[in-house]
This record gives structure tokens, C-alpha cells and sequence, in this order.
């Protein structure tokens, strides 16, 4: 099981080499933004469930379980996730390029045009988030955990 440490919160591919896309992209970025804000390991450790990542477009997911010490990408779904993304890998990205505050309960980077725009295809269900309004707080987090600004 390859693991990438980040000062200390290893980000693990459950499945190595067989890991699918979506697990090495949703992996390498939690990788960059632990390793760029060290502060987000607290708000990692603060995932009670997994979390799930489906790409449309490569018909693929995977799972992601914080734990207290590290976060084990798994591919597909894995577990009982609280939420659920539904989206392309350019809206992966697209949602990696939000710029959030306070450990992600302050979403500034939805008041710029990226922002807008993935706010507009959330809005016509294009871009799902399940979880969303049943747990915002770990929805937020999410968001704070993948992206890398």
C-alpha cells in the first residue's frame, strides 16, 4: 500500500497500483493541501464518515476514510459515507480550486466566478452532492480537503 507522508498525516492508496483514477487524483490533491496547510490535518481528523468521490465521466469512484492518523483513499465505495460527489473530473478539479477558510466553514472561493459556476451546477444537478444539506459541515470539510488553494 503506497503511502505519501505529509508532516504527519500519511494519505494512502488502499489499493496501490491497481488504485483507479479518481482514487490517485482525489489522493494526490488531499496529499498537496496537507502538505501546503499543515493546520488541515485537524479538520481531517475531524471526519466522523467517509467520504465518496464519483466521476460521470470515467465511471469510477472512490472512497475516502479520515482517520486520526492518516486518510486511506480506497477506490470505489467503501463503508457508509455521509457524502456523496457526483461530478465530472473537471468539476473535481474545478471544486479543488475553492478557496476555503476556517477549516472549511467559511467558503469564500464560492463568491468568484469558479465558484459561481460550480455553485450553478450544483443548483441544475450537474454537479450532486449528497449530503449537502444533511451534513454541511462535513460537506465543507470535504471541499476544504481536496482543494488545494
Amino acid at each position: 500500500m503506497p503511502t505519501t507522508t505529509t508532516s504527519n498525516y500519511p494519505v494512502s492508496l488502499y489499493d496501490g497500483d491497481d488504485a483507479n483514477g479518481v482514487a490517485n487524483i482525489v489522493a494526490m490533491l488531499i496529499q498537496q493541501n496537507l502538505e501546503n496547510y499543515p493546520a488541515r490535518v485537524k479538520t481531517a481528523r475531524r471526519m466522523p464518515r467517509p467520504v465518496t468521490i464519483y466521476s460521470t465521466d470515467t465511471d469510477s469512484a472512490c472512497t475516502i476514510v479520515f482517520g486520526t492518523d492518516e486518510a486511506v483513499v480506497f477506490n470505489d465505495v467503501v463503508g457508509k459515507p455521509n457524502v456523496t460527489v457526483i461530478a465530472t473530473v473537471d468539476q473535481i478539479l474545478d471544486v479543488s480550486q475553492l478557496e476555503m477558510k476556517a477549516g472549511g466553514l467559511l467558503p469564500v472561493g464560492f463568491f468568484t466566478k469558479r465558484g459561481m459556476k460550480v455553485l450553478g451546477n450544483i443548483l441544475t444537478h450537474k454537479l450532486v452532492v449528497k449530503g449537502l444539506l444533511t451534513h454541511t459541515l462535513s460537506s465543507l470539510r470535504t471541499i476544504s480537503l481536496v482543494s488545494v488553494v
